[in-house]
């Protein structure tokens, strides 16, 4: 061999060797791996996932600061095991950048960015389970997903935690029958066990020393049941658990059972420095898949009135029903709901007398269902009919050819795979006939008004009927309000069923008529029923029936100016270029506020009312009031009083 050609294959040798080292090189950094974060688009948060011993944990941070100390991770089905004895696979990075639109919510459009991480990992039987991390400006968030194909997973245990550091806590305790309607804890100390064997629900609130943080979950799927936490949590160590096996009479499975490729819902935290950042927080949705029905622009979100609270009777009376329609064509709101029985009328026609009466008066109805099938056992009528698959689209057909254009599905009773299913199955009948949806007696809300978005509103929370039976609501609703707006709010629309003025003969308020007003912009809900009587909103002076016609209930943009949970709540929210601010006191003081408002458009001058608390508690104060960009704005809200102001550009 020639010196020259020798010398080629040397260099041809020493190139396959050299890349050889190289491979070798990057194989032993990728095995020895075991430590990943993923920052927020402004560096301002990061979710950090450790590898150790063949077992995973997880810690989030704003700046230095821990918001989730080390917690642990892991899943495991009947077959296999995700929680030791796990390798590093491979690793995928990419950036979200989505911007849509919804008819309902504390926005009209949504702007979600992101950084994302998955982290695949391998058990000992070479099965595969991904860690998907997201971190967003406002929180961070992670799941797992099995990417194996054509495989059945039964998830029967989780070993996810929530190690939160010292805080203060606002939470409810989970129901056994699922509806999420326990009362909030109010500013408890971080590792109190719930009262309740069956543990605490989502959403929790939490105020560290320096930090403000949401913990919820987000895209429950119907390969998902919907989880929540744990009774125990020393050290405040909050661990996610299943549905409870009793739940839904015992029908169903426990544990949720899904073919391969799948992902679990997406745990949620939302944190930073102020009451803000949960607040205006739409993470849950961001979390969402996708608009999955198609066109929306058939999606009317309104205001409607209600007889139920005020005559529980009147749902089969085909005469009081028609009243409430005039109250909805009087007041100018679009809906008129119909509640529990109106297939069983005793006076004054059938429904189908009241839909052609409704249309006339150019009013749209909402029609109440039983979800029930065998999970609950619930007597209200109409039932079995939202159970039933071939049933429920008969009667979507139904009532889309009557005109009907929403409905309200009741009693769900449980967070079980087998019912998250019915909720979606629900969603996309309802949407084929062009049919909204409103849920009652239901989980919390988990993302699905954005891959839904025929999805109005959902109760999961202890409302305004609790006027009529419970002595301790209605002395405690200021306070509770002042919570809801930090916790259930937060994660979607709420159907709290507000603006009581008239006192049950159970219990009566303590809130003033101020307060009540105010909650029409307080709470955000796609369907906003107005629960008082007919004779009560006529009633009222001029200028206050004049607002209750005019108020929104979608928005474009939503601020909140200041507030704690348990204390008080003042928010901005705004529609086109008209604002409404608000504010709610939760305590039994007199507060003074001064507050400005910035965020008023450059150059206009707004004119606007202002309502405020009189001199009684019933009494409703109104003043006709000029504002100027960056003014200041004072307020005296009366102890579980409140304020409105109304502003429109000039």
């Amino acid at each position: 061999m020639s010196h020259k050609k020798f010398k080629t294959e040397f260099k041809k040798l020493a190139l396959m060797i050299a890349a050889g080292s190289l491979f070798i090189n990057q194989a032993n950094a990728q095995a020895a791996k075991n430590d990943w974060k993923v920052y927020s688009p402004d560096h301002s948060l990061q979710i950090n996932l450790s590898l150790k011993d063949g077992k995973l944990s997880y810690n989030a941070q704003i700046g230095s600061t821990d918001v989730i100390r080390e917690s642990k991770l892991g899943i495991e089905s009947a077959t296999e095991k995700f929680t030791v004895d796990l390798t590093f696979l491979n690793e995928l990075t990419r950036k979200i950048n989505e911007i849509y639109t919804l008819p309902t919510g504390k926005y009209h459009v949504y702007h979600a960015t992101a950084n994302q991480a998955s982290i695949t990992f391998a058990n000992k039987n070479k099965s595969k389970v991904t860690i998907d991390l997201r971190a967003y400006n406002d929180g961070v968030a992670f799941r797992y997903r099995f990417p194996d194909t054509a495989r059945a997973l039964t998830l029967t245990k989780e070993l996810t935690e929530f190690a939160v550091p010292e805080a203060s806590a606002w939470m409810q305790a989970y129901d056994r029958d699922p509806a999420y309607e326990n009362v909030f804890k109010n500013g408890i100390p971080t590792g109190t066990a719930s009262k309740e064997d069956s543990g605490w629900a989502f959403p929790a609130l939490f105020h560290t020393k320096d930090n403000w943080l949401l913990i919820s979950e987000s895209n429950t799927t119907a390969d998902n049941a919907a989880m929540h936490l744990q009774q125990n949590c020393d050290n405040g160590v909050y661990k996610i658990d299943f549905p409870l096996a009793t739940q839904g009479l015992g029908e169903g499975k426990q544990y949720p059972v899904a073919k391969t490729p799948f992902a679990t819902a997406w745990r949620v935290i939302i944190a930073g420095k102020s009451t803000a950042t949960v607040v205006q927080s739409v993470l849950v949705n961001h979390l969402a898949q996708p608009n999955a029905i198609g066109d929306m622009d058939w999606v009317e979100p309104g205001r409607s009135s209600w007889s139920w609270w005020s005559d529980h009777a009147s749902s089969r009376n085909i005469t009081t029903l028609k009243r409430f329609v005039d109250l909805a064509a009087k007041m100018k709101w679009e809906y008129s709901l119909v509640d529990a029985n109106w297939n069983i009328p005793t006076e004054g026609g059938t429904i189908e007398d009241l839909v052609k009466y409704a249309k006339q008066k150019d009013v749209k109805l909402t029609l109440w269902y039983n979800s029930g099938g065998p999970h609950n056992n619930v007597g209200e009528q109409p039932r079995d009919i939202m159970f039933n698959p071939a049933t429920r689209q008969a009667e979507m057909k139904k009532l889309h050819e009557w005109g009907v254009k929403a409905i309200k599905v009741d009693f769900f009773q449980s967070d079980k795979q087998d019912i998250i299913k019915q909720y979606i199955d629900i969603l996309k009948d309802a949407a084929k006939e062009k049919i909204m949806v409103i849920f009652h007696g239901s989980t919390m809300q988990r993302g699905w008004a954005r891959t839904y978005p025929n999805l109005l509103s959902m109760e999961s929370v202890r409302g305004a009927e609790n006027y009529g039976w419970s002595n301790d609501f209605a002395k405690d609703a200021a306070e509770l309000n002042s919570i809801y707006v930090f916790t259930r709010n937060v994660v979607g629309s709420m159907d709290y069923t507000p603006v009581t003025f008239s006192d049950s003969p159970c219990c009566p308020h303590t809130t003033t008529n101020t307060h009540e007003l105010a909650l029409s912009v307080i709470f955000e809900s796609g369907m906003m029923h107005f629960a008082d009587s007919d004779k009560s909103y006529l009633s009222q002076d001029n200028v206050i029936k004049a607002f209750l016609s005019d108020v929104p209930n979608t928005w474009d943009d939503t601020k909140l100016i200041q507030g704690e949970p348990g204390k008080d709540a003042i928010i901005a929210r705004r529609k086109g270029k008209n604002w409404y601010i608000a504010g709610i006191n939760g305590e039994n003081t007199s507060k003074n506020y001064n507050f400005s408002l910035p965020f008023l458009y450059n150059k206009n001058v707004y004119h606007g009312t202002l309502f405020t608390d009189g001199n009684t508690p019933r009494t409703i104060v109104h003043t006709e009031i000029v504002e100027e960009k960056d003014n200041k704005v004072a307020i005296t809200m009366m102890p579980k009083g409140g304020f409105v102001l109304e502003l429109k550009p000039q």
